[in-house]
């Protein structure tokens, strides 16, 4: 290889994205495990398990009601701007602020029926008839949190949407920042899980504030056209939701099922048949392997716009090119580094956390690295689908998946009710295998001669 080539490649949009956003989720990730580790010396691993059965309760709620807007969004932004189409951005960024409304408003609604009489059904054996009312009341709270999040979900779909990485990453830094402080203080100050629940939903506050501030400020960078939010809020009552839900339906099913599957469920259920401890040392040990994972943040939320500028321009060799080294690539480095870090968890858990966590967490971590091998490589994943026209088949593939892993998931909950959680979230991943086999049947039939086939 030429000097040539790794000379452009340094210097494309594309890695210098990637880069900086792997800098913000490296930045994102520190700053969540050492909330992790202060919440529980603060709470303890009873507590923080409250905590975290809070947030988890209202994201289950969240994820079944949401209808994949924001992933919809930012794939027609990114088409519009790369056409410099000013009327389509403005249109489909208020399409996202009337739809974040009125989902806003139906969660707010649905969650005051719902949330308190599932957390007493489910929680009252293992916390209390009490405490579980608490804890449906503190998860119906934070359903306010996308009416209040809706200017930060307006900058971050149009800044990864125009490809300004960087004021992406400095919003998400900004927010998790901000989110720490309010947490940890809403934690000391009260000596309680409602603290931090209290403190999760200033955090949103705060953040719409610093979303608005950096968002006009982007509006003078070189990057894409942007218009203003209060345009943007002002065309919201007129654009029509219809055919903008379709699409967000589309991308809803496909990515809130993973996100249910791998991140609350698990969580959700352990709380009922092992207790709240046991969540927090779940959730401690995910954080943990997160770290190499995080690496796959970056490439994710920059090679979907990426994606979507050459599925505008019609360029199907240089769309699979990106796809296949991009998966590649990614999949080598962090499988790699989760084999690599995996010794190395017990020692620094008995360092930073109380001494409970240490031999839970490590149990928890190798379970789960059983799954994330695999899941490293699904980098653009989600894009393919969207951007190919094929969720059909990735929720077919995911449906099969679910007949199959759902009921093993349930035995091995009841043979281990401590860690079967885990052992069924491995093997929902590694379904991700055959994912894999539908991409390269797409690329090697379904599009010839670089044109695509639709």
């Amino acid at each position: 290889m030429s000097l040539r080539n790794p000379i452009r490649l340094l210097r494309s949009k594309f890695l210098q994205d990637t880069a900086t956003l792997q800098l913000s989720a490296m930045l994102n990730q520190a700053s969540q495990l050492f909330s992790s580790v202060v919440i529980a010396f603060l709470l303890g691993a009873h507590g923080q398990g409250l905590f975290f059965l809070a947030i988890s309760l209202q994201a289950l709620f969240y994820n079944l009601v949401n209808v994949g807007v924001v992933q919809a969004t930012i794939t027609q932004v990114a088409a519009a701007s790369v056409r410099d189409s000013r009327v389509k951005v403005a249109g489909w960024l208020a399409f996202l602020v009337k739809s974040y409304l009125v989902f806003s408003a139906l969660m707010i609604g649905l969650g005051w029926l719902v949330l308190p009489l599932l957390s007493e059904w489910w929680y009252t054996a293992k916390v209390g008839a009490e405490q579980a009312r608490e804890l449906g009341q503190w998860a119906w709270w934070l359903t306010f949190w996308p009416l209040i999040d809706t200017p930060r979900a307006v900058a971050q779909v149009a800044f990864q949407g125009t490809r300004r990485m960087l004021r992406l990453g400095q919003l998400d830094n900004g927010t998790e920042l901000i989110r720490v402080v309010t947490v940890t203080a809403g934690a000391l100050v009260s000596g309680t899980a409602e603290g931090a629940v209290l403190g999760e939903i200033a955090s949103r506050i705060l953040g719409s504030y610093l979303a608005a501030d950096l968002y006009h400020a982007a509006r003078s960078d070189e990057a894409g056209w942007l218009p203003s939010l209060r345009e943007v809020f002002r065309q919201a009552p007129d654009i029509p939701l219809l055919s903008g839900i379709r699409l967000g339906l589309r991308v809803g099913l496909l990515k809130n099922g993973n996100t249910l599957f791998m991140e609350v469920f698990p969580g959700l259920i352990l709380g009922g048949v092992a207790g709240a401890s046991w969540v927090a040392y779940f959730r401690v040990a995910s954080k943990i392997m997160g770290l190499p994972m995080m690496m796959l943040q970056g490439v994710t939320r920059t090679v979907l716009p990426a994606l979507s500028e050459l599925r505008g321009l019609r360029d199907l060799r240089r769309f699979r090119e990106l796809y296949g080294r991009t998966a590649a690539l990614s999949g080598a480095l962090i499988g790699g580094g989760m084999l690599l870090m995996l010794p190395l968890i017990p020692p620094v858990v008995g360092a930073f956390w109380p001494s409970d966590f240490r031999d839970p967490v490590f149990t928890y971590s190798w379970i789960l690295a059983l799954g994330m091998i695999p899941s490293a490589f699904a980098v653009g994943l989600d894009a393919f689908y969207i951007l190919t026209d094929q969720m059909k088949a990735s929720l077919a593939i995911t449906a099969v998946g679910a007949l199959i892993t759902i009921p093993a998931n349930v035995v091995l909950i009841v043979l281990l009710p401590e860690t079967g959680a885990a052992w069924g979230l491995s093997l929902y991943r590694s379904w991700v295998l055959f994912h894999f086999a539908y991409v390269a049947w797409y690329f090697r039939h379904r599009a010839e001669g670089g044109h695509w086939d639709r």
